[in-house]
């Protein structure tokens, strides 16, 4: 195969990657153990995160919420981690992890001062089920403490 005929694939090949990225959904894997939250990529999203697992102890955890995007905790200026707006916002920005697409409702993880991070903002494809799912978890660790 020639050289120009590989460099002409090239904007191809990232254009069939952006409209891909524009059409998946994230996915993860949110896992409640006996001391930690456990957040863990999955496939691709381990590759825009460049994390394969965050665990945020669950006494550092201070609130779990669904909010829209726009009451998501604002984005640093430019780092070197993957935001195209619009499009996908994905691993360390700042204080916060992102884990987002194009979706509105998100999972938002307040954490306690100390903690790897001060949120996690993150899309689930039903965020009203792991909301729940992870609070009734939750409930007799925030009874007792």
């Amino acid at each position: 195969m020639s050289s120009a005929l590989v460099l002409a694939a090239v904007p191809i090949v990232l254009a069939a990657g952006l409209l891909a990225l524009m059409k998946v959904p994230t996915n993860l894997q949110l896992t409640v153990t006996d001391s930690a939250l456990v957040i863990e990529p999955q496939g691709l999203d381990r590759l825009w995160t460049r994390r394969d697992r965050i665990e945020v102890p669950l006494s550092a955890v201070f609130s779990i919420r669904i909010a829209p995007r726009s009451e998501a905790p604002p984005l640093p200026g430019r780092g070197n981690t993957l935001h195209l707006p619009g499009i996908i916002t994905a691993g360390p920005h700042g204080t916060t992890f992102w884990d987002v697409r194009r979706g509105d409702q998100l999972l938002i993880i307040q954490c306690l001062p100390g903690a790897e991070f001060d949120a996690l903002v993150l899309q689930f494809a039903n965020p009203f089920a792991t909301l729940t799912r992870t609070r009734t978890v939750l409930a007799p660790f925030r009874q007792a403490a």
